[in-house]
């Protein structure tokens, strides 16, 4: 962190979010948010533009969670979810409309309208419909061609990894008029999942820098895309040097945004999150066609509460600045005074997901004022602190049902008490950034 307040190129001191820790091979800790005022740093925030998660709110109730049930469910969503799928899921126009217009092209396709990208932060879209006019072709030609096939047989998957889907139950409400408000009620069943732009973004996060988080095959696969990528269009040997410092290792590499590199990467990883923000729609679909499935018209429609991405770049107004917030699993908290006058959430603070782990309760919170002094960010979890303070419960019916790809329920995880989970909350309400609303248990967890 010394090292990285150093940088010139911040325009501020970065911002340390509970939860703050390092994973292996990567530039920057996790929770972490940082603002430069003309760079664009892939550094800052980690190779997987726009991964995030969703709350979906259904009708269902606790006591109709059965194991017969869950089991039918899971059976439906490995399925439709399968990660080994190789047969497309989308078409090639398809796939051009969501790498340019997000979450409002799937949207469309599923038939719902304003209403849902209401519930999406950015309304789920990485560029305005005057720069898609403006420059479509040009933002499609920063996406590599090799990859079109995989993001297209890729498109609706949670993925592998820590990336999950998890049936919770409300288990309880600690702002009851908030809760009123969001339509949430003790036992209530709702679904988090956290699903990102899958390999597609994977590369793109690595088109403009060297990064450390590689094996050695997906080394090999990255060089063979960039190569070719940004040997393309070269004019002078300024432009083969400045290209040629994707390919050296440096922890942090400015690239300056009103530049045409600068401009070839915002649009790269804009086209990404558009993807990441269309997957998790169909993620979403996928999962209202499977509890359809098991409970018929009981399931009702679903209701998406809330998506926000916890990884990427975006250009904010904070503190009368205009900056380019760089966040590394951190979501975006807008205080509700800056949250537009037709937002639904203008009058509560829009929701902020924490989750824990599939052993511990997550909570589900609204953004406050206090965000206004942490570059409007919290962190996407609490899943280490959780790890780290949570004791093992002697409670034979707190569990999780654990189900795999293709495998059905593999095991039932024991809980583990929530004090880990409980001093993130308390820290990030304590500083006004965002204040506890429900707690919800998990029931079961899909996982790659």
């Amino acid at each position: 962190m010394e090292a990285l307040a150093a940088q010139p190129f911040l325009a501020c001191p970065p911002v340390a979010l509970p939860d703050l820790h390092l994973k292996p091979r990567l530039e920057a800790p996790s929770s972490l948010a940082t603002a430069t005022r003309e760079y664009l740093v892939l550094g800052l925030t980690s190779p997987s533009p726009g991964c995030g998660m969703a709350l979906a709110v259904t009708p269902l109730g606790e006591a109709d969670l059965s194991t017969e049930r869950l089991d039918r469910l899971f059976a439906h969503l490995g399925a439709a979810l399968d990660p080994d799928r190789q047969a497309p899921a989308i078409g090639e126009e398809a796939l051009d409309a969501v790498l340019l217009r997000g979450a409002a092209a799937w949207a469309e396709r599923m038939g719902r309208g304003e209403e849902l990208l209401k519930a999406i932060e950015g309304g789920g879209a990485a560029f305005t419909p005057e720069e898609v006019a403006a420059h479509g072709p040009a933002i499609l030609a920063t996406v590599p061609a090799a990859f079109r096939p995989v993001a297209r047989r890729e498109f609706g998957l949670v993925g592998r990894g820590n990336h999950f889907l998890e049936v919770q139950v409300v288990e309880a409400v600690l702002d009851p008029a908030t809760a009123t408000a969001w339509g949430l009620a003790v036992g209530q069943v709702v679904v988090l999942f956290h699903a990102d732009s899958g390999h597609l973004g994977a590369i793109v996060g690595r088109l403009f820098a060297h990064r450390r988080k590689n094996s050695r095959r997906g080394r090999l696969i990255e060089w063979w895309i960039k190569l070719p990528y940004h040997l393309r269009g070269l004019r002078s040997p300024g432009d083969l040097w400045s290209r040629a410092r994707y390919f050296l290792p440096r922890r942090w590499l400015p690239i300056p945004v009103n530049s045409e590199e600068g401009r070839r990467c915002r649009w790269a990883l804009g086209a990404a999150t558009n993807y990441a923000f269309a997957n998790r729609l169909a993620v979403l679909a996928a999962l209202e066609q499977a509890l359809r499935a098991v409970w018929g018209e009981q399931a009702g429609p679903l209701r998406l509460l809330y998506d926000a991405p916890h990884n990427g770049i975006a250009r904010e107004r904070i503190g009368g600045q205009e900056l380019w917030v760089h966040r590394h699993n951190a979501v975006r908290v807008t205080p509700p005074s800056r949250l537009p006058l037709d937002s639904p959430y203008r009058t509560t603070g829009h929701p902020v997901l924490l989750p824990g782990t599939h052993r511990t309760a997550s909570f589900l919170c609204a953004g406050g004022e206090g965000a206004a002094h942490t570059l409007h960010s919290t962190g996407h979890g609490a899943g280490e602190t959780a790890l780290a303070l949570g004791r093992p419960l002697e409670a034979p019916d707190r569990r999780t049902r654990l189900y795999r790809y293709r495998q059905g329920p593999v095991a039932e995880s024991p809980h583990l008490s929530d004090e880990g989970v409980e001093a993130v909350v308390q820290t990030l309400n304590r500083w006004e950034v965002c204040r506890p609303v429900v707690r919800l248990r998990p029931i079961a967890t899909l996982k790659g």
